[in-house]
């Protein structure tokens, strides 16, 4: 069962970066670009190129493999972090889809631009490492 989702004002406010300093949260903020979905909408489809990390502001949405549920996201959770921390030029597909449950808002940011401004967020930086580690993959597939 999922826990009640809760509003989170912006991408700074994600559960992955509440231990990360305010200044490198700020400098976050000012990266992502709102995105509203509609329920039973995909965020991110499976096989997608994967270019953006997204962070779950407001709702619920679930995570896909082969049209398998594999995980519930609610606000505060982050999506996304392998395509984040590909290299350049070298954006894998996603082996996964994220749908939208319930009428979702979303803080996206570009992988181009978060690696432009990694010198100014070291510990968002390594958060978001420790969190694709924790996948257990390698290569470039990304959920």
């Amino acid at each position: 069962m999922v826990a009640m989702s809760r509003p989170v004002t912006d991408v700074g406010d994600a559960t992955l970066f509440a231990s990360c300093p305010t200044a490198e949260r700020d400098v976050l903020k000012t990266l992502a670009i709102p995105l509203r979905v509609q329920a039973g909408q995909d965020i991110v489809g499976q096989g997608d190129f994967g270019a953006t990390i997204g962070v779950l502001l407001e709702g619920r949405a679930s995570i896909w493999i082969d049209d398998e549920l594999v995980a519930e996201l609610i606000a505060g959770d982050c999506f996304g972090e392998l395509a984040v921390l590909s290299p350049p030029g070298t954006m894998g597909r996603r082996s996964a889809r994220v749908r939208a449950d319930t009428e979702v808002r979303v803080d996206t940011i570009a992988a181009r631009e978060l690696s432009h401004n990694l010198a100014e967020i070291p510990t968002i930086a390594e958060m978001l490492r420790k969190q694709a580690s924790g996948y257990g993959r390698t290569g470039q597939d990304e959920r």
